[in-house]
């Protein structure tokens, strides 16, 4: 084996060249590696409510990091996204299960059962006095009585 006789500055510049060539490829692997997957979605509703949900949550993955994000296309109604999803033109679609022909179609979230959240606005401490709030029949009773102006 020939033994290569190299100045000591030319080992240094090399070992370093080596060293930032790996930690160049480590990071370009990484980055290439943690991407986000940008996946089409098309959702379809005649009030648009189902685009609005659907670009709510496209929002939150963005802000969040997710590793997965969300391209809503609004199609107009959920015959027209099921289309787009029986042609493969979007990776995931917002449909109804009988509207369509979705025999091919895997299904990854079914709603069965929607919540209702109803909320009502507080109560000023103004306009309620404190003996209805106490006994909320008070004001049933005060209406009776015409010289009462307790409610």
């Amino acid at each position: 084996m020939i033994s290569i006789r190299m100045p000591l500055w030319l080992r240094v510049v090399s070992l370093v060249g080596v060293i930032l060539l790996c930690t160049a490829a480590g990071l370009y692997g990484y980055r290439w590696y943690s991407r986000p997957v940008t996946l089409t979605l098309a959702v379809g509703s005649i009030d648009g409510e189902a685009a609005g949900a659907m670009t709510a949550v496209a929002n939150q993955l963005a802000s969040d990091g997710a590793s997965v994000r969300l391209k809503v296309i609004d199609t107009g109604t959920a015959v027209e996204s099921g289309k787009q999803f029986a042609a493969g033109a979007v990776d995931l679609a917002a449909v109804r299960g009988d509207v369509g022909d979705l025999s091919k179609a895997e299904a990854i979230v079914v709603l069965s059962h929607m919540t209702v959240l109803s909320s009502l606005p507080p109560v000023h401490r103004s306009t309620a006095s404190a003996s209805s709030r106490a006994r909320p029949w008070a004001c049933s009773e005060a209406r009776q009585t015409p010289s009462s102006s307790m409610c």
